[in-house]
């Protein structure tokens, strides 16, 4: 039958050859030409696809509150349990790996709809303190490059009207042997490129010794693997997307940029800077946008205070449900400014750069006040 479940285990090195065997059993069981089902995270298929699912967190699992289905298991490690979720009355185990304290790793073989079930039911309890990580269409390209592109998504959903890109709606899925170039000329495609935003991109990872992975990193950080033979191509894969890319930004974010006042007898020192959402087309309706932005609903899961100046300028004071953090904006039809107060949690500024990158110009950029580029081109 193949390797149909992940088994109890009691370290990181027992963790590791289990994740292998998964990833191994992948590519010894299927027959690629028909792996269409892997492709569409809504397909309930039979295989067993190992995925690592990364979980922002701003407390210790002890203070998580968990359903009842939900029961963590120890190892003889601190930072590496093990998920016991009972759905049905059908017991299935994965691996949550806390060694980055910060982003934990979630491992798992079950069905794609039933594990991010549970884990969005985790992550939206309000003040769970824990969120998705938050891959923008500019991270997507920016960690893919380098890789040849096996397979990739655009998903653009023009949610405020916005009349200067010619589309309601675009999703596009593209399988091929190296997708690299077929990717570049959608973005340089006059019409298609306008909502050319990135949901997924599936990469080749090898090397010399003939060990590779296949592995898509998608919009909400969790990576799919469709097959291989190496579980350190995967955790390089992995460690390059978490603690290279996004990790640093996150940190850019609350260290540089959050905004803090010092108090002396000279007066007041202001140390951080502001942050900007640019967007290369307008907003036309910014008041129909705030209402959406601050409705405490899925995919922003913002509520807020607004006051309106004009058509075209609207301050904004922000709550964000995951952690009941506070930050500012001042929004205009073509700019979002940002001020972040020190404390704040830089994910949340993330999840709106990447949300409005999906929602209303794919060719947003996130930028500090000197102009700089928060994530790389």
């Amino acid at each position: 039958m193949g390797y149909e479940a992940l088994p109890i285990i009691t370290g990181r090195n027992e963790m590791y050859k289990e994740l292998e065997k998964a990833i191994c059993n992948i590519s010894q069981s299927d027959d690629e030409d028909n792996d269409e089902l892997y492709f569409d995270d809504l397909q309930r298929s039979s295989k067993k696809y190992l995925k690592a699912l990364p979980i922002e967190s701003n407390a210790p699992l002890e203070k998580i509150q968990l359903d009842n289905n939900i029961e963590f298991l120890p190892t003889k490690e601190k930072t590496l349990k093990i998920l016991k979720l009972t759905r049905n009355k059908v017991t299935s185990y994965s691996y949550l790996d806390m060694l980055d304290q910060r982003f934990w790793i979630l491992y798992s073989l079950d069905n794609s709809v039933d594990i991010k079930k549970d884990i969005k039911n985790l992550i939206q309890k309000n003040n769970s303190q824990l969120d998705y990580t938050w891959f923008s269409s500019s991270s997507l390209k920016h960690l893919s490059s380098g890789y040849s592109k096996t397979r990739f998504s655009i998903k653009f959903n023009n949610r405020f009207h916005n009349a200067n890109i010619p589309m309601k709606r675009l999703s596009l899925q593209l399988t091929a042997e190296d997708a690299s170039d077929i990717a570049n000329n959608l973005l340089d495609n006059p019409f298609i490129g306008k909502g050319a935003c990135f949901s997924n991109i599936e990469v080749l990872l090898s090397d010399k010794n003939n060990d590779y992975v296949k592995s898509r990193l998608s919009m909400d950080g969790s990576i799919n693997i469709s097959r291989g033979n190496s579980i350190s191509n995967f955790i390089e894969f992995q460690q390059k997307t978490i603690q290279g890319h996004y990790r640093p930004i996150i940190e850019r974010i609350e260290n540089d940029y959050s905004i803090e006042y010092d108090v002396n007898i000279d007066g007041i020192n202001i140390k951080g800077d502001i942050l900007s959402i640019k967007l290369s087309t307008k907003i036309e309706n910014i008041e129909f946008f705030v209402h959406n932005l601050l409705k405490g609903t899925n995919p922003f899961r913002f509520l807020g205070f607004s006051n309106i100046i004009d058509d075209e300028h609207i301050l904004v004071d922000v709550l964000d449900l995951h952690n009941f953090g506070h930050f500012d904006l001042e929004i205009f039809p073509d700019e979002l400014l940002i001020n972040l107060p020190k404390g704040s949690c830089g994910n949340s500024i993330v999840r709106l750069f990447t949300l409005c990158q999906e929602n209303i110009d794919p060719k947003a950029k996130l930028i500090g006040g000197s102009g700089d580029a928060i994530i790389p081109a």
